[in-house]
């Protein structure tokens, strides 16, 4: 009887640990993904260089690295081709630091936006965050969603190149700061 009851809790309470744990994977790499941005911004500021978090594939998964402009024109991949930009070190897989986190939105999610089936990586088509001496940046989003219902969304302002981490919530449909 009294395993019977063991078990019955346990039925109970494994569901809402395997969500508390994937929505606490998925919060650290949104946070973590924010943080890259705002160090990236205080880096520009702070060298009066361009600094971006450049976005790449990294064996169908969606990787970064951060990248320094190396000739004051701004951060581009054809500087970063030719070595004049540098980047710090090879792109990191998302999925490789926080695991069954990928950069994506939940079916039916939409963006922040409002967006019907939006595309998970938005900053133009250069695919970076790009952020200046003076503090301003690109503006984007980046979804990150975990194995189960946890989405989040990093996004920058670009004039001010603030950024936000914002979690959707599915019950009540919006997202929230």
């Amino acid at each position: 009887m009294a395993l019977a009851i063991v078990m019955s809790i346990c039925a109970i309470g494994v569901p809402a640990l395997s969500h508390f744990v994937d929505a606490k994977r998925t919060r650290d790499a949104s946070a973590f993904i924010a943080g890259q941005f705002r160090m990236a911004r205080q880096r520009a500021v702070m060298t009066g260089r361009y600094v971006a978090v450049l976005f790449e594939d990294v064996a169908g998964d969606v990787g970064w690295r951060m990248c320094v402009d190396g000739d004051r024109d701004g951060v581009s991949r054809s500087d970063i081709g030719s070595g004049t930009d540098r980047c710090e070190a090879a792109a990191e897989a998302v999925s490789l630091r926080f695991p069954a986190v990928r950069v994506d939105y939940l079916p039916g999610v939409p963006s922040p936006d409002g967006d019907v089936a939006p595309a998970p990586l938005r900053f133009g088509a250069a695919a970076m965050a790009a952020f200046s001496p003076s503090g301003t940046s690109s503006s984007g989003t980046i979804a990150l969603r975990g194995a189960g219902t946890a989405q989040f969304a990093v996004r920058v302002a670009g004039v001010t190149g603030r950024t936000r981490v914002l979690e959707f919530d599915p019950g009540r449909r919006v997202w929230l700061e």
